[in-house]
């Protein structure tokens, strides 16, 4: 019944055995354990700090209005909100071809999703 409610227990205790088994050795087990935590937590950190500085660089944008500046040109392009979400489409595709998609699409949305709800884009899917 414990393997029922909780999916950590078994992946832990599955992690053991294919080490152990693989190793043959039971101190090697248990570093697994602890090693398949560090592993996906080292490689998700660059891409959570690359986020948090394109966030920092938008909030630097704020200060002097430069964001606003930015966004008036697709604003006036963006007279429906079947425009508008084709606007955004093009925009995130040609930032992505240039920088890496993970923060360019935070970008994209922290500045344009005001001009295209603004222009008539729902700001949720339709239930």
């Amino acid at each position: 019944m414990i393997f029922r409610a909780n999916v950590v227990v078994p992946a832990i205790l599955a992690t053991f055995a294919v080490v152990f088994a693989w190793s043959g050795k039971l101190l090697t087990g248990f570093q697994a354990i602890f090693m398949v935590s560090l592993t996906p937590a080292h490689e998700l950190f660059n891409i959570s700090l690359v986020v948090a500085l394109m966030m920092a660089l938008l909030t630097g944008l704020r200060a002097p209005g430069a964001d606003v500046r930015m966004v008036r040109p697709f604003a006036c392009i963006m007279v429906n909100g079947h425009v508008a979400f084709f606007i955004l489409v093009l925009i995130t595709y040609l930032i992505s071809l240039f920088f890496w998609p993970t923060p360019a699409v935070p970008l994209v949305v922290a500045i344009l999703i005001p001009a295209a709800v603004y222009a008539g884009l729902p700001p949720r899917p339709p239930s």
